[in-house]
């Protein structure tokens, strides 16, 4: 592999300019061969916009098939299920492996500011499991469709996440946002931890309470890790630092990232505390 150099260097495409980390991988496995930096780029730049369509329509959606299946049978979807999970369970942990190499590298190697500083390197592996990252929120939207077929309570907290986190990646995939890195990594390995959980439940096997606790404490403390991001991105692009993340971006990802925050907060509270009280009660 290649030691990143002490300046970032600079990718320019389709009038964008992206000030990035260089970091070469040691190989290229499987789909990585095919990478394409010029397509992918002008991909997100010409159609980030087209998210905000998705996400209406999904969210449109989400009540309609409610409805309609007030009075009908839930389906029987258990099979289908577990391999959902289970690939995107596996596809979580790949995404974790190689973002996870270029993510300590940094960490490792720079600056702990630099990595949200400047972008993951546009040529390498890094950035084509950032481009599946993105691709990924439209699929995770099936997830959905297996809560609504089979009737389960659906919260507020599953379809706006669904929603509006892809429109937030889609945007940020646009500018190859720096604090994508660590955004990135995070979700891929929650996200590992958190398909697996699932594969297995749906399979009928009873894990211990405590593991979905944990699950929801990593995705909380992932938010938090957000809002403190955003805060400290702003801080440095108002004293003027190079920053790879525009006003624009800066803003959604704070708006999100602190109602997600409070959200799997109050999530947390009355899916674990506020019963933990109740029975204490009862007793």
């Amino acid at each position: 592999m290649v030691v990143s150099s002490s300046v970032p260097s600079l990718w320019e495409a389709h009038g964008s300019q992206i000030y990035y980390i260089p970091y070469q991988f040691g190989s290229l496995i499987g789909p990585e061969k095919l990478w394409n930096d010029i397509v992918a780029h002008r991909f997100f730049t010409d159609y980030w916009s087209h998210s905000i369509w998705v996400a209406i329509f999904y969210s449109l959606g989400v009540h309609i098939v409610q409805r309609a299946m007030v009075n009908r049978k839930a389906w029987d979807l258990k099979q289908p299920l577990i391999l959902w999970n289970a690939a995107l369970a596996i596809f979580s942990l790949a995404g974790t492996i190689r973002m996870g190499e270029e993510f300590f590298h940094v960490i490792r190697t720079r600056p702990l500011l630099d990595s949200i500083s400047y972008s993951v390197d546009p040529h390498q592996p890094a950035a084509f499991w950032a481009f599946c990252f993105a691709a990924s929120k439209i699929f995770e939207l099936g997830d959905t469709v297996f809560v609504l077929l089979r009737k389960k309570p659906l919260i507020f907290l599953h379809w706006y996440h669904h929603a509006v986190v892809l429109v937030y990646v889609w945007h940020s995939a646009s500018e190859l946002v720096a604090g994508g890195r660590w955004f990135i990594f995070m979700n891929y390995g929650v996200h590992s931890i958190m398909y697996a959980y699932y594969a297995i439940t749906a399979a009928g096997i009873r894990l211990p309470r405590v593991l979905s606790m944990v699950i929801t404490t990593l995705q909380t403390t992932q938010m938090l890790i957000g809002v403190a991001i955003s805060f400290i991105v702003l801080y440095y692009k108002l004293q003027g630092k190079l920053m790879q993340q525009s006003f624009e971006n800066l803003s959604i990802c704070f708006s999100i990232y602190a109602s997600f925050a409070v959200l799997f907060m109050n999530f947390f509270n009355k899916s674990y505390l506020s019963k933990k009280e109740e029975k204490t009660k009862t007793q």
